[in-house]
């Protein structure tokens, strides 16, 4: 299968890299793109916006040093912007600026995980809410790259025609 696909590149005078990125920028890889990060972020948001005490506490537990002020805003606020992102992603409205966003997102996420991983942390992270038990801070950081990369790819390549951006795009034209 891969050889049938190298050999049809090379026949357009492409190099692998060349069709690598067309494939990695094409509609069907940003539709996926967008409904994966975009969904995370919609469950994680709604499982947070339940439980707001909940989220304020898993915050506190990294020991940060945050002012309270901002421990109770975020836990109020975090919730509902991560349910915005997702809406805006799944839909492919403002698709660039919320996968920009997003990947600000999972780079504070990120260091907030690796940073309590370090310390050797036994806490939940708190990423979908709150739980019962512990989590593994390095296994936590490693989805959070996978997802940063998501973002990434969303906010590089091309808008994808499957989005709203799109249907915009097309009735100015």
């Amino acid at each position: 299968m891969w050889s049938s696909i190298v050999t049809a590149l090379s026949k357009k005078g492409q190099d692998g890299f060349a069709g690598a990125r067309g494939f990695l920028t094409g509609g069907f890889v940003s539709l996926a793109a967008r409904l994966v990060l975009g969904g995370v972020f919609l469950v994680a948001g709604v499982l947070k916006a339940l439980d707001p005490g909940g989220l304020a506490s898993s915050i506190r537990s990294y020991e940060l040093g945050l002012p309270e002020w901002f421990v109770t805003l975020s836990a109020h606020g975090l919730p509902y912007l991560e349910i915005l992102l997702g809406l805006y992603l799944v839909a492919g409205l403002f698709t660039k600026v919320s996968a920009w966003v997003t990947s600000g997102l999972m780079l504070l996420f990120i260091f907030a995980l690796l940073q309590g991983a370090l310390r050797g942390l036994e806490i939940d992270c708190g990423c979908f809410g709150p739980s019962a038990g512990t989590s593994n801070l390095w296994l936590d950081a490693l989805r959070d790259i996978g997802l940063l990369a998501l973002g990434l790819l969303i906010a590089l390549a091309p808008t994808g025609r499957f989005s709203v951006d799109a249907l915009i795009r097309k009735d100015r034209s």
